[in-house]
């Protein structure tokens, strides 16, 4: 980039770079380039490399990663719920424990989801405890016709499966999505924002929504657009 382009490289050219090669599973490339290019001491860097590691089950990198950002932005509460994220993927649930008792001691909260959804006009908040049921068990029968299997890995609590897929079926944005597919008018596509990141699951049923039902769904959440569309998401599922 410098000699080619004469472009001086910043610290997001560099967290791309972390992204790329995390992301392929290339760890100790990784950990060699960000020694090199001393970039230890960036936020934005373990958070791309925590993300990767939830990704890859990478438990090692990931504590680094997580006690690193502990260091640099301690009452940021992303890298304590991902470090207790990849504990509990891995079955190890002494040691969510351990977390949830060290955000406590830091005072620090986890923030709850909530999606919005705007139909004819007004603006509808939704959190977990919202009733749209009838409609989304309307919605698990298609979906299961259609070949849909629950990740019931993407829920990190310590339940049975039948649980985990309940669990699955109350997060925010399908109940935004029940409310927009009962109130808003036919054809129309529906809007979805989240707070939070939307989980692997809820992507994937959002893909095949978008096809059993033939509606456009556009999610805003906390890092990209998902704009899914005939059983397909503009960001090749990968986000």
């Amino acid at each position: 980039m410098s000699k080619v382009y004469g472009i001086t490289p910043t610290l997001e050219h560099y967290a791309c770079v972390v992204n790329i090669l995390s992301r392929a599973g290339q760890f100790d490339e990784v950990e060699a380039f960000i020694k090199e290019q001393k970039l230890s001491t960036h936020a934005l860097i373990w958070e791309t490399v925590l993300g990767a590691c939830k990704l890859h089950g990478n438990l090692d990198l990931g504590e680094t990663a997580a006690r690193k950002l502990f260091e640099l932005q301690p009452k940021e509460d992303s890298a304590y719920i991902f470090l207790s994220n990849i504990f509990a993927s891995k079955g190890r649930w002494d040691d969510v424990q351990k977390i949830r008792v060290l955000m406590s001691e830091e005072g620090i909260k986890k923030e709850p989801g909530c999606s919005w959804v705007g139909v004819d006009g007004q603006v509808h908040v939704f959190v977990s405890q919202e009733q749209i049921y009838a409609k989304l068990q309307d919605l698990k029968q298609r979906l299961s016709f259609s070949g849909y299997i629950p990740k019931t890995e993407n829920v990190l609590h310590n339940i049975s499966s039948r649980e985990k897929i309940e669990h699955l079926w109350h997060h925010s944005e399908r109940l935004a999505l029940g409310l927009a597919l009962i109130s808003a008018s036919p054809g129309m596509p529906i809007r979805i924002f989240k707070n939070l990141r939307i989980c692997e699951d809820c992507h994937e049923v959002m893909k095949v929504i978008s096809y059993v039902t033939s509606r456009e769904i556009v999610i805003r959440d906390f890092k990209r657009f998902h704009h899914f569309k005939l059983g397909s998401c503009s960001c090749q599922d990968s986000w």
